[in-house]
């Protein structure tokens, strides 16, 4: 009879670094752990708790489960900084040490949101969330579209600038770091007197701004951002995603406010371009991919006629996967072109993201293969298939009549792992 597997982590949220602010459960966890992970700026807050027990630096999820699988063990805990719900690596290690058969549990603690609201004394519920941090996102679109915003930082001195020029009527600021600790630091004014104190004492890479708004730019008025007519775009000879198509793909790529979106292959830029006005008011990014020079020039054309001069908006030249690895993480992907690469920039972007949506289109039997292998190869916990068919009707004579496009698969495919399995 198999042996239960009895081993147990518990993913801890370690709030702000201070061990007066993990709860009761967090700290029992600690001091009764046998293997110890996290930062190490986390690691030594909480190495009184414990000092027996081995520890490692590290926030990779594979190399924590290689660690973890070297040594006997039956509790171990994992420290994240802030909740670990809230922009931690909660969510890629619990995968990690899942895939290994042991037992996960999730204890929250303190976010960088609820410390900072309470400190100046505002409620949160409101305030329209995006991170910054480590990507490329429109920050000052994205305090300029709500009223209450807060914001996990990257570059500051850019933001303020951007506010600065702006001139948003009564915006008023807050910028904090290092909470809880004996350097916590609160700043608050307009953007201008911000950027003058940001440029005399700098606040670090890991600053949180909380924007209040009163006058948000309305709503945008409601346009058809999936599925626009073919002749909208400018075409050439490079290929493009067909209108109703492209309407299937985008519902099924679902996105959501800060995404950030690869269209691999972009031809046109059609894909592309409704990608970013789905996101151009919701702190999103888009990166078009493409290596043909006309392709390129026809996605440059199409992207500025629909969205002006948007900074959410890259054109990357390359062939995938090679010119995907210096992008951010995505969380969604349209894969259109993949010039015979498919397995390995699949294999790419689950390197990158593992929880990334990924919706492909094939037309030959051969990408159709190539997609189905994904399914076996990467395990993934959601594929799906459908087939379109679209027929359109055209005036010949006094009679319609009927004029059928090429059937197209359209598959998407989420939660995967980066490493093949064979067989």
């Amino acid at each position: 009879m198999k042996q239960q597997n009895t081993r147990r982590v518990r993913i801890i949220g370690a709030g702000m670094g201070s061990t007066g602010l993990l709860t009761e459960e967090a700290r029992t966890a600690v001091t009764k752990a046998q293997a110890l992970i996290g930062a190490s700026r986390i690691l030594s807050a909480l190495r009184p708790l414990n000092e027996d027990c081995p520890v490692l630096d590290s926030y990779r999820p594979e190399e924590m489960a290689d660690w973890l699988e070297s040594f006997s063990w039956q509790e171990a805990v994992l420290a994240v900084s802030g909740d670990t719900g809230f922009y931690s690596g909660a969510a890629g290690a619990r995968e990690a040490f899942l895939r290994r058969g042991w037992k996960v549990e999730l204890v929250p603690g303190i976010s960088s949101l609820s410390w900072f609201a309470a400190a100046i004394g505002k409620p949160w519920q409101d305030m329209a969330v995006l991170s910054c941090h480590g990507r490329q996102a429109d920050g000052a679109g994205w305090i300029a579209s709500h009223r209450w915003s807060f914001l996990l930082m990257g570059d500051l001195g850019s933001l303020l600038e951007q506010l600065e020029e702006m001139q948003l009527k009564d915006l008023h600021l807050w910028v904090g770091e290092n909470f809880s600790g004996p350097r916590e630091r609160i700043e608050e004014g307009d953007a201008a007197g911000l950027k003058e104190i940001h440029e005399k004492q700098p606040f670090g890479p890991l600053c949180c701004v909380i924007a209040r708004n009163p006058f948000p730019k309305p709503e945008p008025a409601v346009v058809p951002v999936w599925g626009m007519p073919d002749e909208a775009f400018l075409r050439g000879k490079a290929p493009m995603t067909k209108s109703e198509i492209r309407a299937i793909s985008m519902s099924k790529l679902g996105l959501r406010p800060g995404a950030v979106c690869y269209d691999i292959g972009s031809g046109t830029g059609s894909v592309a371009v409704e990608m970013g006005l789905t996101l151009k008011n919701a702190g999103g990014q888009v990166y078009a991919v493409e290596y043909k020079p006309e392709a390129l020039k026809l996605t440059r054309e199409n992207a500025g006629r629909f969205l002006g001069d948007w900074k959410g908006f890259h054109v990357t030249e390359g062939r995938a996967p090679e010119a995907l690895r210096e992008l951010p993480a995505p969380t969604h992907v349209f894969l259109g072109g993949s010039t015979g690469e498919l397995l390995e920039i699949v294999r790419v972007l689950l390197e990158k993201n593992p929880q990334v949506r990924i919706v492909a289109n094939a037309i030959t039997p051969e990408t159709l293969s190539q997609l189905t292998e994904c399914r076996d190869r990467f395990a993934f916990s959601r594929w799906e298939m459908i087939q379109a068919a679209v027929t359109s009707y055209h005036p010949v004579g006094s009679y319609l009549m009927p004029r059928a496009g090429n059937p197209v698969y359209v598959v998407v495919m989420e939660g995967g792992r980066s490493e093949c399995i064979d067989g």
